[in-house]
């Protein structure tokens, strides 16, 4: 019995899980968060489950329950307007087959685009959310990693920094 029990427990250690977060998108956001002439955020379990308290204070059940569910938004965005290459390379990770990045949204105003995309990820329930905005204005990638419900999303709009009186 226990060699069968040590059997299983190196079968089991040696299949690769899935990786934290599961997010197809983190190697291409990780790439750009570190380079010269971007800007990143990065919003983590943490930080989400701390809004998520916040927001049930306020007694808004339903964007606590939305933070509650999401594991990750990360922004990243070019300096001073589009890079082609950066560009480039999103779209190609959109993509990418192994991806399964669906569009669920598109629009196009005064020269801006924003391309909302989603995939079912791993564990079962999560998704992630991919908002691509292009433009003279601004070039933005937004990633939203967790179990969300795609119609609470916008909810997320909503949440603005207290600003402090000096």
């Amino acid at each position: 019995m226990k060699r069968i029990l040590l059997l299983w427990m190196i079968v089991l250690c040696s299949q690769p899980f899935p990786a934290s977060g599961q997010q197809v998108s983190g190697a291409f956001l990780d790439r750009y968060a570190r380079t010269e002439g971007f800007s990143s955020v990065q919003l983590e379990r943490k930080m989400m489950r701390m809004m998520s308290r916040q927001a049930a204070d306020r007694g808004d059940a339903a964007l606590a329950r939305l933070l509650d569910g999401i594991e990750s938004i990360r922004i990243v965005a070019v300096d001073g307007g589009d890079d082609t290459e950066f560009l480039q390379a999103a779209d190609s990770l959109i993509a990418r087959p192994s991806c399964r990045f669906q569009l669920v949204m598109s629009e196009s105003d005064s020269g801006q685009t924003t391309r909302f995309y989603l995939r079912n990820a791993v564990p079962p329930g999560y998704s992630e959310l991919l908002m691509v905005t292009l433009g003279p204005r601004e070039t933005v990638v937004v990633n939203i990693y967790g179990c969300f419900d795609l119609k609470q999303v916008s909810r997320l709009s909503t949440i603005r920094p207290k600003r402090t009186e000096e």
